[in-house]
């Protein structure tokens, strides 16, 4: 007999890079909150390494979409929503758009959060936003 239990909460994250920056370092301390709060997530970036990578806990998905830019990742950002289906994509506001159009052509059902860059605030609009939180 199947489970009636809720998927447990996902979120991808999506960056432009991994760049040693506040906006970046701030989403990095959201990945970490959210880990602590019982949450999956899934750091996504165009292009693997960068300083910030290093400084992502080891149970935090890491996934490299082989890219140059964050503007030619929406077609491999929408292969990972397909494949992973988070419940939300959160993602900072310059790259708003990558986003909405990965969730557009994954035919993909997350949730789009658009970060302010504090992870404060950032942590609150995404339990807001989650369909369910548990």
């Amino acid at each position: 007999m199947p489970s009636l239990a809720p998927a447990p909460l996902a979120v991808a994250l999506f960056l432009p890079d991994m760049e040693d920056r506040p906006d970046r370092r701030s989403a990095v301390d959201l990945a970490h909150g959210l880990l602590r709060a019982g949450v999956a997530v899934d750091v996504v970036a165009p292009m693997g390494g960068g300083p910030l990578r290093a400084a992502l806990n080891p149970a935090v998905g890491q996934i490299d979409l082989a890219k140059r830019h964050a503007a030619t990742s929406a077609l491999a950002l929408a292969r990972v929503i397909a494949e992973r289906q988070p419940s939300l994509l959160a993602l900072p506001r310059d790259v708003a758009w990558v986003g909405r159009l990965a969730l557009w052509l994954g035919r993909g059902d997350a949730r789009l959060v658009v970060l302010e860059g504090d992870a404060e605030t950032d942590f609150a609009a995404i339990r807001a936003a989650a369909p369910r939180w548990g």
